[in-house]
């Protein structure tokens, strides 16, 4: 009996690492902890996309010290137990906290992310920083598929090194942009959140699609996810305006309010009612999942943004040395 039960676990294990898919010789890269996806990313613990058996945690290798940031970008074992409510001002002082630690490098991912676990301390006591799950309630004030070019998405740029520079939306990350006030102008006042494309839902892959941009920037949604810390750009200044990145010859970087994001996300829900003082992150029934969206406003379907309309299961990488399975003679 014992042996059966093992033979039948085998065969279990061995079917999710050989699922077939479009006549290639499949073997997962991708890591998910040995357990559950989690938050609303359960239900796809067992339904991988291509790039998973393409591109392992750490994607394509750069340094060790950038190793160690991709894989935690690509990090879906955060504790979901406690999860922490944040606002702006959380990043503010989070922001704050990072730039004032000598250990930390200016542009570029840290030696140590040790001092980032618990950076700081809120008013409860509670100790915060990268690795811990949190919530935040804003608006999109933009969201789009990074590192893919808008004429040619299969064939030209470098997409990024966290998803082995592989081309096309499929394969990288979804930036958001959020605000606390749908009329924010200053881009120094929001914060990034990031889906990532490894064990994405489809319904998420759609979150840029111009069909849902309108009601996304009237009504709040709920983000929840890893803490992360990107140090390899710099946040806007002081004075509210783009920090220059002395690792890129002082190039102006992005303007953000800090350099601590949401990433990955592992739940996305959209507030019931347009007014954000409605939308109580306790409030269970203000809340819908994102991925109801669709039905709720009574959509036959969701159209892709344009350069996401070109996809494909063999996509170019410009990573050294990069090469896809081979397909199945």
């Amino acid at each position: 009996m014992q042996s059966h039960i093992l033979f039948r676990f085998a065969g279990l294990t061995l079917a999710l690492l050989l699922l077939p898919a479009s006549g290639y010789a499949q073997q997962l890269k991708f890591n998910t902890c040995n357990q559950p996806l989690p938050l609303q990313l359960k239900p796809f613990t067992n339904k991988p996309q291509r790039i998973d058996f393409l591109c392992g945690n750490t994607g394509c290798h750069k340094s060790p010290v950038n190793d160690q940031q991709n894989a935690m970008k690509n990090n879906f074992c955060a504790p979901v137990t406690n999860i922490m409510p944040v606002t702006l001002k959380t990043f503010a002082a989070l922001g704050e906290a990072s730039n004032n630690e000598p250990s930390i490098p200016k542009g570029e991912p840290p030696p140590s992310r040790t001092k980032l676990a618990d950076i700081i301390t809120l008013n409860d006591g509670t100790r915060l920083g990268e690795g811990k799950t949190v919530t935040f309630v804003g608006f999109v004030l933009d969201a789009r598929h990074s590192n893919v070019d808008k004429d040619n998405p299969l064939t030209k740029g470098n997409g990024e090194s966290v998803q082995c520079n592989l081309l096309g939306c499929a394969y990288n990350d979804i930036h958001i942009t959020l605000a606390e006030d749908p009329n924010e102008t200053a881009l120094c006042n929001t914060i990034v959140a990031e889906i990532i494309p490894h064990y994405r839902p489809p319904a998420w892959d759609l979150f840029d699609s111009p069909d849902y941009a309108g009601f996304l920037k009237t009504h709040p949604v709920k983000i929840s996810g890893q803490l992360f810390f990107d140090g390899s750009h710099v946040a806007c200044t002081k004075d509210g305006k783009a920090g220059s990145n002395p690792a890129r010859d002082n190039a102006k970087d992005f303007e953000r309010l800090a350099l601590w994001e949401i990433h990955p996300i592992y739940a996305i829900d959209v507030c019931r009612h347009p007014d954000k003082s409605q939308c109580s992150v306790s409030d269970k029934t203000a809340w819908f999942p994102f991925t109801e969206l669709k039905s709720r406003l009574g959509l036959a379907s969701v159209t892709p943004t344009e350069k996401c309309k070109a996809n494909t299961d063999d996509p170019k990488s410009a990573c050294p040395g990069f090469s896809a399975p081979e397909k199945k003679p």
